[in-house]
């Protein structure tokens, strides 16, 4: 396999986030962010957050190479900020390099995922600690990081007891990243099975490769939006269920309410 980072390469980055944040490029002098950030990787994360708590932000646009999310704080809550994450490797791993450079050390991903695994089902909640690298922005980072694991501020038990005060069933399954989500083929999914994989999806590893990277702590929460078919002749790929939309608001209201503990 081709490498893209080298143990005898010691030379510095062409440009770094910290760099990229002073420069011309940048409109707006950016604010010093607080230590935890709750990176949301799925679309009704800011809106939900806005609905439900009276929201300020520090900076209208985080300003990353590839990633332009608001980051927003709720009054009263010292310490924590909350920031879409964005969609692909490539941009979730520019978001927390510029998070990094603004001084977060603590980066908790609330997303989604489909599910492949044999026990999982829709609204479950999946909490990895190991997620297969199928993707590519973790290879310029580590020379083979096959698979990673987060260095999480909470045990399984404080996440599961989280997710299961509000009406939730917490896993603790690993998951995979990947960038082509049409390329998920029966020969695949089986193999990630095998592997003891149980969801896929698009961001979750190249951000904690980002976070292991510079030291920073990370914790991955993500939902089971979808359920894959184990085999040709299963019922078919389909999106959510009848309850899907009010599940994921209780996801989103016990990540928040951990997130907030000790932040």
């Amino acid at each position: 396999m081709a490498k893209w980072c080298f143990e005898d390469d010691r030379t510095r980055p062409v440009f770094t986030a910290e760099e990229h944040v002073r420069s011309k490029h940048v409109q707006e002098k950016s604010p010093r962010l607080p230590r935890r950030a709750v990176a949301f990787c799925l679309g009704r994360g800011l809106p939900w957050l806005e609905e439900r708590f009276p929201t300020q932000t520090i900076c209208p646009r985080l300003p990353g190479f590839i990633t332009h999310t608001p980051v927003l704080a709720v009054e009263g809550w010292e310490g924590l900020c909350f920031l879409d994450g964005g969609r692909g490797a490539p941009q979730a791993a520019c978001t927390i390099e510029t998070l990094h450079a603004l001084g977060t050390e603590e980066v908790f991903l609330l997303g989604l995922c489909g599910a492949f695994g044999e026990a999982v089902q829709v609204g479950d909640v999946l909490v990895p600690a190991r997620l297969l690298c199928e993707e590519g922005a973790s290879w310029h980072y580590f020379p083979d990081p096959e698979a990673v694991r987060p260095q999480s501020p909470w045990g399984f038990g404080q996440l599961a007891e989280a997710f299961a005060g509000a009406g939730l069933r917490a896993l603790r399954e690993d998951t995979v990243t990947t960038d082509a989500v049409y390329r998920q083929t029966f020969y695949k999914e089986a193999r990630w099975r095998s592997l003891g994989y149980a969801g896929v999806d698009m961001e979750a590893s190249a951000v904690v490769s980002v976070c292991n990277y510079y030291g920073m702590a990370s914790a991955v929460a993500l939902m089971a939006s979808d359920k894959h078919p184990m085999g040709p002749d299963s019922p078919a790929w389909a999106w959510g269920n009848e309850d899907f939309g009010e599940k994921r608001d209780r996801f989103l209201e016990a990540g928040v309410g951990l997130a907030r503990q000790g932040a």
